[in-house]
């Protein structure tokens, strides 16, 4: 072959040479860029990876920078915890990106080489659980997984606030897909709402109301200990003030027994015209397991506290009734007449396990919560401006009784049939939002007149901005049980389940949508589609996919390689 001839072929190599090399090169850039410049774009269906703008906007505004420090990490992490913590890291790399880099965050083995870990965790309670691990031929090994984050953030003074978050949604060892499911769902709003809490210059003020018999103690411990991490909560007796001060950002009325005077409601209804936001927690019919200490039946009476006509004209009427419930509920312990053995747990139909009433971001994504001898709520459509959202119901299984009614022990022996229960989805807690008008614009009582004139106080006849109230008909909903040997349980624990109601979360989420303008609860309502794949069809077809996935993919290589090499060779043949 002649000279002339080997030049066109030389110069074809040294362009394909120059264009391999070109693209090594792009690809390193590429490569490089990626390393240090993170980005993402979210084309899931449910848009799992996008940030809410609350979230965004309170990043974006952080004054201090924010440490968080995940503790679950580790060698032979179950695959479980292992999406989680995969899910945890993509999040805060989100947080460090929109933040400027002002919140970082690190994983530390708290079984690794760093033994400071262990006695951090120890410094902020933060349990660990034990988990059963399969490490195949060698059978099952017991490990410790903490599921925890720390949230730390340095003020200018130099004055550092750390705030634990547990990561799982459910303080359990059984992890299933679905409380995995719920623990990825929430995960934004508890980074999040972490970093916004420590994060506050002052917290807001609250005040728990006194003077009309209202719950205290031991049994509001919980909810004192809970609250107080958040917020400067302070006992207010209603009696001995003239007016309720604007600086409490909401006032809580938790299970009062004494009546309401004129100049009570005047006190609460000018609270609420002047900005305040009002948490109530209502018992319009007594009774409690107390009850049966003398007798094994009492009759459950009407509770009259004068304040039917204010809580009407806002809109809605706690009746005095009981909710009754036959599929949601919590049991109690009972013996069977004329037996020796230890009592069982019976179903109580008076004590229904509510659950979420709408799609509101105070109850979406959220447990069961704990009543007992709970009142149905009724709505009305006196003030057509006033939004009302049904919070808490009870399940379709449901009927209501009147008071006065007699409630008998012996009556959890009998089976529950469910056909006759035929009242559905009965609510029990109402949040009202908006334009609220003073139950005094129209006409004043000449005793709360009087009441007015001594204090030179005007009646103000309209809220300025839109107001909010939340109504229970329950007055245990933030009541913990006391044990004898423990003293004060977390509220949410029921001494006869093993389950953990959300009572605590629901105190939590409706106390932070009523005070905190800036509030994170839209991170809640998010969805995740839980795609679980058929564990039988998984065995069945195993091989099958792992060639299609493996085996597919390598023979087109094969079969595209010997296509080339067989163009090029007859081309340069």
């Amino acid at each position: 072959m002649s000279a002339t001839a080997q030049q066109p072929s030389a110069k074809k190599k040294n362009k394909t040479g120059q264009r391999l090399l070109a693209i090594i090169a792009v690809l390193l850039l590429v490569n490089i860029a990626a390393y240090y410049f993170y980005g993402q774009i979210d084309l899931t269906q449910d848009r799992r990876y996008t940030i809410t703008p609350a979230t965004r906007n309170m990043l974006q505004h952080l004054d201090n920078r924010v440490e968080v420090q995940v503790f679950l990490t580790g060698d032979e992490l179950p695959a479980a915890f292992q999406s989680l913590a995969q899910s945890t890291e993509d999040l805060l790399r989100n947080f460090r990106d929109i933040s400027n880099n002002k919140v970082d965050y690190h994983f530390t083995d708290p079984l690794g080489k760093d033994t400071s870990a262990l006695a951090t965790l120890a410094q902020f309670r933060m349990t660990g659980i034990p988990v059963t691990i399969n490490a195949g031929k060698k059978g099952t090994t017991q490990k410790m997984i903490f599921p925890w984050a720390l949230v730390t953030t340095i003020d200018a003074t130099g004055k550092a606030t750390a705030y634990p978050v547990f990561l799982q949604e459910t303080n359990t060892q059984n992890v299933s897909r679905t409380l995995l499911n719920k623990s990825v769902i929430l995960l934004e709003y508890n980074l999040a709402n972490a970093i916004h809490q420590i994060s506050k210059k002052e917290k807001p003020a609250v005040a728990y109301l006194t003077g009309n018999e209202e719950e205290f103690g031991y049994s509001i411990w919980s909810a004192f200990n809970t609250l107080g991490r958040y917020y400067n909560i302070d006992t207010y007796n209603l009696q001995q003030a003239p007016v309720i001060p604007v600086r409490y950002k909401t006032v809580i009325i938790n299970r009062p027994m004494k009546a309401f005077t004129d100049e009570d409601k005047f006190k609460l209804d000018q609270y609420v015209m002047n900005g305040g936001s009002l948490y109530m927690n209502i018992n319009a019919v007594s009774g409690s397991l107390d009850s049966f200490r003398s007798a094994p039946r009492f009759n459950a009476m009407p509770v009259e506290l004068q304040l039917n006509d204010l809580l009407f004209h806002y809109g809605v009427r706690v009746n005095p009734n009981l909710i009754e419930d036959a599929v949601d509920f919590a049991g109690i312990p009972l013996a069977a007449p004329g037996s020796q053995g230890a009592p069982e747990i019976r179903p109580w139909v008076y004590f229904p396990v509510l659950k979420a009433g709408s799609e509101h971001p105070i109850v979406k994504n959220m447990g069961g919560i704990l009543s007992r001898f709970v009142s149905s709520i009724d709505t009305n459509t006196n003030d057509a401006a006033i939004r009302k959202t049904i919070l808490l119901a009870s399940s379709r299984y449901s009927k209501i009784e009147a008071a006065p009614l007699p409630v008998i022990l012996e009556s959890a022996i009998e089976d529950v049939r469910p056909a006759t229960f035929t009242k559905r989805n009965v609510p029990a807690a109402v949040l009202l939002e908006g334009p609220f008008r003073s139950f005094y614009a129209g006409h004043v009582p000449q005793s709360v007149q009087r009441f007015a004139d001594s204090l030179h106080l005007q009646v103000v006849p309209r809220v300025k901005s839109p107001g909010k109230i939340i109504i229970a008909g329950d007055g245990d909903l933030m009541v913990n049980e006391v044990s004898a040997k423990e003293g004060p349980l977390e509220l949410g624990i029921y001494r006869y389940s093993d389950y953990k109601f959300d009572n605590k979360s629901f105190l939590l989420n409706s106390i932070e949508y009523l005070t905190d303008p800036d509030n994170l609860l839209e991170a809640r309502t998010r969805n995740i589609d839980n795609r679980i794949l058929d564990p039988k069809r998984v065995e069945q077809e195993r091989s099958t996919w792992q060639f299609v996935n493996i085996g597919i993919p390598i023979a087109l290589i094969l079969v595209l390689g010997a296509v080339f090499f067989f163009i090029r060779k007859k081309k340069y043949a």
